[in-house]
C-alpha cells in the first residue's frame, strides 16, 4: 500500500507537472466546461476567436491557475516586472489551444474510451503515471499499479489521468492528421542524394559589374521611372501607423532605498547578536549562504571604504551595492595573485581638431605638475563627467576592466606619479594612481536588492493617468507633456501584422489600439517591460504603392548595377565568342590582362562555391550540368556574370542511389515532419480572425 500512498500523495504534483508540460506543448484542457466558469453581465469579453468569446473572468483564472502552477514548479512567484509577459504567454498559448480545439472539432477527430482505458491497461502505461511504480530495482510493478487504479480513493486523480491521456491522444491524432498530407517527391530525394554524392572542380572568370565606373553607366529619369513601372510589386506598402509617445519607466525611488537601508539596518543589529549568520541569511537574503571573495573594485567606493575598514569576524552594513545593499561578515583577509590599482584620471576628448586636445592635455599636465590640485582640475575640465565630479577618481580596478593603453600605463605607474598625456579611442589622459592592493575580503552576505517598490509603481501609474485623464478633458496631447516636461518620442511606422511597436518593444494590444482608432486618439495607460506608456496615433499611412518621387532616389543604385549588369553580359557574350575551340578560359587572359582565371576547387551539388562564389545556386547547378572541360554560355550570378569552364564531377551512382533512396526519403519525411505543425499552426493563426481586447481592461 506504500506505493498506493505514494501515487495518491504525488498525484497534485504529477497534474502540475502535466499542466506546466502541456501550457508549453499546446493542452486542450482549459476550456469552459473543464474550469466551469460562468460569464455573466459584469464579466465583459476580452477577445473573440473565430467568434469564441473569451471573458475576463475566465482569462483571469488561466492566468492565475498558470500563476500557481509556475510556484510550485520553480518554488518562486512572477515578479512584477515580468508578470505582462508571462500574462501574453498565457494568453499566446490559450488563443493557441482554442484554435487547435475548433479544428479538431471541424475534422471531427475523437479519442473514444476505449482507447483512454487500452492506454492507461495497456503493456506500456504513460510515463507520468508507471513511474510512480517502480520498485527499488527499477523495475515496473503492474500489480501494484492496477490496485491503485481500482482504488476508489484514487478516483478524481485517475479522472484527471484520464483526461491527460486524452489529450495527448488528441495531439497524437491532430498531428498525424496534419503530416498525412506529406508528399516527398522523387526529386527531392534525388537532390538530397547528390547533396551528399556528387562534388565537382571548375574554373571561372568573373565579369564584375562593379570593375565598371558610375560615369560610364549613366541612368536616367526614364530609367528609373521604367524600372518603377516594371516593379510595382515591390513599392506597395500595407496600412500603416506612426505613434508619439510618453514613457513612464520604472525606476526605484529614493524611499525605495531608504526601505531596504532600514531593513538591513534592523537585520545588522540582529545579526551581531547572532553566532549563527548562516540562519539569518537563510531567513533574510534573497541570495543562499555563500562564502565569497570581494574584491577591489566590486563594489561602490562607499561600499568598498565601509568593507574593507572591517576586521575578521566582524558583521558589517549596510554596505551600497551595485544591486543594492547588503550586510557582510567578514570571514577571512585573504590576498589575491592578481593586483588592483586606485587611480584618477581627467580626459581631453579628440574633438574636431586632435591637435588641439593634445596642446589642452599638455596644459593640464603642465599645470599639475607645476602643484595644481589634481581633482579640481578635473572637475573643472576633464570631458569624462561622472569621474569629472569626483575629482577624476575612477575608484578600484584590476586588469581588463579598463581598455590597453591605459591599463598598462596605470599598473606601469608608482604611487602619486603623475602619468600621460595616455592616448586611448577615448582621447588624451593624465592618470594619477593613489594606491595598489592585493588584498582580498572574504565575506559572507546577505542581500536585499532595491527594487520599485508596490507605492512607487503605482505613483508611476498615476502619473501616467493623469496624463490621460488631462488630455481626456480637451488638453492638447503635446502641450501637456511638455507642461509636465515629459519627453515625446515618435515611432516609425509599422503595419498591423506587427507585435514589435518600434521604440516601444513587443505589445500586440498597443498595435491593435492603434489601427482600431483614429488619428489623433489618446489611449489610455499601457503596461509595458519597464513601466508604462501612453500612445497617440500620430499619423495614418494607408495602404497602396509608394510614390515615385518617394522612390526615385533609392531606386538609383539598383537600376545603375542593372546597367552595368547588361553591360557585362555584353562583355561576357564577347569574350565568349572568341575563345577559340579546344581553348580553355586561360585564353581570355591573352585578349584581357582584367580578366583573371580562378579555381572553386572541390564543392558539393546545391552547396556553397569556393573561389569567392559562395552559395550562388546559377553558378551550382550550370556547373553539375556541363560535361568536362565545356565552357558555359554567361551565368548571371549574385556577383555579375561568370563564364564557367568544368574541369571535373563525380558521376551519379544509380545502383547506390537505389540502395539509399527509402533511407533518404524517411530523413526529409523527419525534416518535414519536425517542420509541418509549426507551419500549420502559424498559417491557422494567420488565417483565423483573433480578436484581443485586452488593452481596453489590463494596466
Amino acid at each position: 500500500m506504500g506505493i498506493m500512498t505514494k501515487m495518491r500523495d504525488n498525484m497534485p504534483v504529477i497534474l502540475i507537472g502535466l499542466v506546466v508540460v502541456f501550457l508549453i506543448t499546446i493542452i486542450f484542457d482549459w476550456g469552459m466546461g473543464y474550469l466551469g466558469l460562468d460569464t455573466g453581465r459584469q464579466n465583459p469579453v476580452i477577445g473573440e476567436i473565430n467568434g469564441k468569446e473569451i471573458t475576463y473572468l475566465e482569462f483571469n483564472q488561466l492566468v492565475e491557475r498558470a500563476r500557481e502552477n509556475q510556484k510550485a514548479q520553480s518554488g518562486q512567484d512572477i515578479e512584477d516586472d515580468q508578470f505582462e509577459t508571462f500574462r501574453q504567454q498565457v494568453w499566446d498559448a490559450y488563443v493557441t489551444q482554442i484554435l487547435i480545439e475548433q479544428q479538431i472539432d471541424k475534422w471531427g477527430i475523437k479519442v473514444t474510451d476505449d482507447e483512454i482505458r487500452d492506454i492507461i491497461l495497456g503493456e506500456e502505461p504513460p510515463e507520468f503515471l508507471k513511474r510512480n511504480f517502480i520498485d527499488s530495482l527499477g523495475n515496473f510493478n503492474r500489480s501494484i499499479y492496477e490496485q491503485a487504479l481500482m482504488d476508489p480513493r484514487n478516483r478524481e486523480a485517475l479522472v484527471q489521468a484520464e483526461d491527460a491521456v486524452k489529450q495527448q491522444q488528441l495531439q497524437e491524432k491532430l498531428q498525424s492528421f496534419i503530416q498525412a498530407s506529406i508528399i516527398i517527391p522523387e526529386n527531392d530525394i534525388k537532390r538530397k542524394f547528390q547533396e551528399q554524392t556528387l562534388s565537382a572542380d571548375a574554373k571561372f572568370v568573373l565579369f564584375d559589374p562593379n570593375s565598371i565606373p558610375d560615369d560610364q553607366a549613366k541612368v536616367t529619369d526614364e530609367d528609373l521611372k521604367n524600372y518603377y513601372n516594371k516593379n510595382l510589386d515591390l513599392y506597395k506598402i500595407e496600412a500603416q501607423r506612426k505613434l508619439k509617445h510618453v514613457m513612464f519607466r520604472e525606476a526605484a525611488t529614493k524611499s525605495d532605498s531608504e526601505s531596504v537601508f532600514k531593513s538591513l539596518k534592523s537585520i545588522a543589529e540582529e545579526a551581531k547578536k547572532d553566532t549563527d549568520f548562516a540562519s539569518i541569511v537563510k531567513i533574510y537574503s534573497t541570495k543562499p549562504y555563500q562564502e565569497k571573495a570581494v574584491t577591489h573594485g566590486s563594489l561602490p567606493k562607499d561600499g568598498e571604504k565601509i568593507l574593507y575598514s572591517g576586521k575578521v569576524g566582524e558583521v558589517v552594513g549596510p554596505v551600497p551595492t551595485y544591486e543594492g545593499y547588503s550586510v557582510y561578515k567578514i570571514v577571512k583577509d585573504s590576498s589575491s595573485q592578481d593586483e588592483y590599482v586606485q587611480a584618477s584620471h581627467i580626459l581631453i576628448n579628440f574633438g574636431a581638431d586632435t591637435s588641439l586636445a593634445q596642446k589642452k592635455i599638455n596644459e593640464l599636465l603642465s599645470g599639475l605638475r607645476g602643484g595644481a590640485d589634481f581633482a579640481k582640475v578635473a572637475k573643472d575640465y576633464s570631458q569624462d563627467q561622472m569621474s569629472a565630479v569626483q575629482g577624476g577618481d575612477l575608484g578600484w580596478f584590476g586588469k581588463g576592466m579598463m581598455v590597453p593603453e591605459f591599463e598598462k600605463a596605470a599598473f606601469n605607474a608608482k604611487i602619486g606619479d603623475l602619468v600621460g598625456p595616455i592616448k586611448t579611442n577615448y582621447g588624451f589622459h593624465i592618470i594619477k594612481v593613489s594606491n595598489r592592493s592585493r588584498r582580498v575580503i572574504i565575506a559572507a552576505e546577505i542581500n536585499i536588492p532595491v527594487k520599485v517598490s508596490a507605492q512607487t509603481r503605482e505613483e508611476i501609474y498615476n502619473s501616467a493617468n493623469d496624463l490621460v485623464y488631462i488630455v481626456n478633458k480637451g488638453s492638447d496631447f503635446e502641450k501637456e507633456a511638455e507642461l509636465m516636461k515629459y519627453p515625446i518620442q515618435e515611432t516609425t511606422p509599422f503595419n498591423e501584422k506587427s507585435e514589435f511597436v518600434p521604440g516601444i518593444g513587443m505589445h500586440k494590444a498597443i498595435v491593435q489600439f492603434a489601427f482600431d482608432n483614429k488619428l489623433g486618439t489618446v489611449s489610455d495607460v499601457f503596461r509595458i517591460s519597464n513601466g508604462y506608456v501612453v500612445v497617440k496615433i500620430s499619423e495614418v499611412i494607408h495602404a497602396g504603392v509608394k510614390r515615385f518621387d518617394e522612390v526615385k532616389e533609392g531606386l538609383k543604385p539598383t537600376v545603375l548595377r542593372e546597367k552595368k549588369m547588361d553591360m557585362m553580359k555584353k562583355k561576357a557574350d564577347g569574350m565568349r565568342n572568341k575563345i577559340p575551340s579546344g581553348e580553355g578560359l586561360e585564353f581570355l587572359t591573352s585578349i584581357d590582362q582584367n580578366l583573371v582565371t580562378t579555381q572553386t576547387g572541390s564543392f558539393n551539388y546545391g552547396q556553397s562555391v569556393g573561389g569567392g562564389v559562395g552559395r550562388d545556386f546559377s553558378f551550382n547547378y550550370t556547373a553539375f550540368n556541363m560535361k568536362q572541360n565545356q565552357i558555359s554560355q554567361p551565368i548571371k550570378g549574385s556577383r555579375g556574370y561568370y563564364l564557367i569552364q568544368l574541369i571535373s564531377k563525380s558521376s551519379f551512382d544509380s545502383t547506390a542511389y537505389s540502395i539509399q533512396k527509402n533511407i533518404l526519403r524517411t530523413q526529409i519525411f523527419q525534416e518535414k515532419r519536425s517542420q509541418m505543425f509549426n507551419n500549420w499552426l502559424s498559417e491557422l493563426k494567420k488565417n483565423s480572425k483573433i480578436e484581443d481586447y485586452r488593452y481596453k481592461y489590463y494596466r
